[in-house]
């Protein structure tokens, strides 16, 4: 796809329909209209929801052009006025739609293309299960197909992604009160699409996702190209597009140039390579066609033209290695050299989607699917900095409820000063917090309430020096539930940010302390209070967040890169409160196949290659900061070992240590191979890295334990490092 030029485009991204996506980026363009925007709605879908349609009003719109599709006449939007109107900034809502037959273009992200071309900003929506490169994943998790996508170099080109985070409960509840789908197809809802496991789970990709274009969209332009190349093998059959996405994956996170290398040729194959080359091209990767060599060694020459330095092949279907799979497997294992093979094992197939498929509206996602002492719950809104808008989401929540007959109190809130709270602020009652900071826990009891709301978990009373975060146990003990704010600036490990803003922080009474982890971990809910950094700058310029004499102390402490990593650090610890919840629900649900969202990798060592220990390893860890994964050193152990093989494995545990990870010995009860894929797969791994085997071994037909590993191996990717890598 060619560079995007002039407009900018930014993107509000949901993990679900009904997120609030539309929602939030109609309340921004009203803002910025407020503040002198030339904004227009070039368009907007709001499936009939009365908060949707309220924050639309007020905009101009463009009207739609109408198209007539098979004797129908269907509403699109009109691109040919928008670009004659020529706004300063377009509302494209729905990103991944595609058009009615005989529309200008195909489909809506090239609508935005022909847009920014002219140089129009645009704002638009999308949900993650439309981004191309993850179809194959969302399918694999929900269970549902995805009919429309989006090229992952559209949203690379995004100068700004902005998540709609809303938790998988608060967007369950939403649907009970007839917030996105009418009352009588709610049920089904809740049955299907809109399981908590498959919320959860598509919320920690959108998270996550967001974490990654947010690291892309940082890096410094002066960082040279990656000297890695990803070469993917891809066979004409069902395995050929997951194969490309997931070697796609690969290459964003590798910065390295990636290329399908297609084996195969003949009429069966020419359909299948087609849409493999479409999705190529999509993805934007280079495409080659190569016929089946007949020999693994005229391949091998094939690849060394490549140059490259990780190959990505499809495993073998079924138990066994059958056909041409075995020898071309056993071929690379000995000739890898200084390159990585993977072999990817998860299931790489997705749904076809036809041209007579309906474009899914909001009601595709309703289809069912075959197939006591009550301690009150913590609710909490983390934000990455001051200024963010904890409290405003707090106290808004706290309306909401209090409207459908909660009896909620405020306990703290901070930002008084504020109209905008102030205004929150009187519609509820309100439990002064007491003159030195702490709650008055006894003032809040005598009031019964069902909900009360506590900002700034991190403050602590200056005379009991009880914090914030310890004195909410006794309302929670008592049945009430909690909602409360944090800065991430009060976790563990941003003592250098806690002491640039602390000056600037909301005026609240109390002393500021260091928040132990365990409390988020114990919180029910954890909701992410998001906005670009640039937009927390210039609300600090325009004296919403300080008061205008400190306004250029204030710009002169927020800095945009200082900003950036907070903001990671709460989309990551979101994250993985999102994932702790999710393998909650999965072994609570007994499902035992692999939900690739959060990668977990084991670096498997035998005792006897001490030596190549720290290599593997490395590998390991650097692969886990590449995913924002879970790390871990495993090794086959003897029923009875031998002092040599104690030792080695009492040397790998320190090893293992050093790097922040752990050393997990498996014993060996079915063989080396089967005992750790076994292990593997109760634990969740989604990717093995081990050695690939020695040049020599002692018996000229000793099978490779990386060869039993790929055939054991049933969900679980193995990635082999070359010999040549490792001592």
């Amino acid at each position: 796809m060619t560079k995007l030029s002039s407009g900018v485009l930014t993107v509000f991204l949901g993990a679900a329909p009904g997120v609030g996506k539309t929602y939030t980026m109609l309340e921004e363009a009203r803002r910025e209209l407020g503040e002198g925007t030339d904004v227009v709605v070039a368009w907007v879908q709001t499936y009939g929801r009365p908060l949707t349609e309220q924050a639309a009003s007020g905009l101009e719109r463009i009207p739609p052009q109408m198209v007539l599709y098979r004797g129908i006449s269907l509403e699109e939007m009109d691109l040919t006025a928008v670009l004659a109107r020529r706004p300063q900034l377009a509302l494209v809502d729905e990103l991944a739609h595609t058009n009615v037959e005989g529309s200008l273009l195909q489909k809506r992200w090239q609508d935005v293309e022909a847009i920014l071309a002219a140089g129009i900003d645009v704002w638009s929506t999308v949900n993650i299960q439309h981004i191309e490169s993850l179809r194959d994943v969302v399918e694999q998790v929900t269970g549902v197909s995805v009919r429309e996508s989006v090229p992952d170099s559209v949203l690379d080109s995004a100068r700004e992604l902005r998540l709609a985070d809303i938790t998988p409960e608060a967007l369950r509840k939403r649907m009970l009160h007839g917030n996105v789908y009418p009352p009588e197809r709610v049920e089904v809802a809740l049955q299907s699409f809109f399981r908590e496991g498959n919320l959860t789970a598509l919320r920690e990709l959108a998270l996550l996702y967001t974490v990654q274009h947010q690291r892309a969209q940082g890096a410094p332009a002066a960082v040279p190209p990656s000297n890695d190349r990803v070469l993917i093998l891809a066979r004409p059959d069902h395995t050929a597009q997951g194969l490309i996405r997931r070697g796609a994956r690969m290459g964003r996170r590798l910065s390295a140039g990636v290329t399908v290398l297609a084996l195969g040729e003949g009429v069966d194959a020419e359909g299948t390579l087609f849409q493999a080359e479409t999705l190529a091209a999509d993805l934007g990767v280079d495409f080659r066609r190569c016929p089946l060599m007949a020999t693994p060694e005229k391949l091998t020459a094939e690849i060394d033209s490549f140059g490259a330095t990780h190959l990505v092949v499809a495993a073998p279907s079924g138990s066994r290695l059958g056909g041409r799979q075995e020898p071309l497997l056993r071929h690379l294992l000995e000739d890898l050299g200084e390159r990585h093979l993977h072999v990817i094992g998860r299931r790489l197939g997705t749904w076809p989607v036809t041209a007579d498929d309906p474009r899914p509206s909001p009601e595709s996602y309703l289809e069912p699917e075959a197939g006591p002492g009550v301690k009150g719950r913590l609710r909490v809104y983390l934000g990455y900095a001051p200024g963010v808008g904890r409290t405003t989401r707090m106290l808004e929540e706290a309306g909401r409820r209090q409207r459908r007959g909660a009896e909620v109190v405020v306990a703290a809130a901070g930002g008084r000063n504020r109209p905008s709270v102030q205004l929150l602020l009187s519609n509820l009652r309100v439990v002064p917090s007491l003159p030195t900071g702490g709650i008055d826990v006894d003032g809040v009891l005598r009031q019964n309430p069902s909900v009360v709301c506590v900002d700034d978990l991190a403050i602590s009373d200056l005379a009991s020096h009880l914090p914030r975060h310890e004195q909410i146990q006794r309302l929670l003990e008592a049945g009430v539930n909690v909602v409360a704010t944090l800065g991430v600036i009060y976790l563990p490990g941003f003592e250098m940010a806690r002491e640039r803003l602390a000056p600037f922080l909301d005026d609240l009474d109390g002393q500021a302390s260091v928040v132990p982890d365990s409390v988020l971990d114990g919180a029910e809910e954890i909701e992410l209070v998001d906005i670009p950094p640039a937009e927390l700058r210039e609300r600090v310029r325009s004296a919403w967040v300080v008061a205008t004499r400190e306004v250029a102390s204030a710009l002169a402490a927020f800095q945009e890169e200082m900003l950036e990593e907070l903001r990671t650090a709460a989309l990551r610890r979101v994250a993985a409160h999102t994932e702790q919840r999710l393998q909650r629900y999965i072994t609570s649900n007994a499902i035992h196949t692999v939900w690739a969202v959060q990668e977990r990798i084991a670096v498997a060592l035998r005792p006897q290659r001490v030596d190549q220990a720290r290599q593997l390893l490395r590998a390991g860890v650097g692969m886990a900061r590449r995913e924002d994964a879970v790390v871990v050193l495993v090794t086959v152990v003897s029923a009875h070992p031998q002092r040599a093989e104690s030792e080695a494995i009492a040397e790998l545990s320190k090893l293992a240590a050093a790097q922040g990870a752990s050393l997990v010995p498996i014993p060996d009860q079915w063989g080396v191979a089967e005992s750790l894929v076994r292990w593997a797969d109760t634990h969740q791994v989604t990717t093995i890295i081990m050695p690939a085997p020695g040049l020599h071994r002692r018996m000229p037909w000793e099978r490779p334990v990386a060869l039993d590993v790929i055939r054991f191996a049933r969900d679980t990717d193995i990635h082999i490092v070359g010999a040549k890598l490792l001592p």
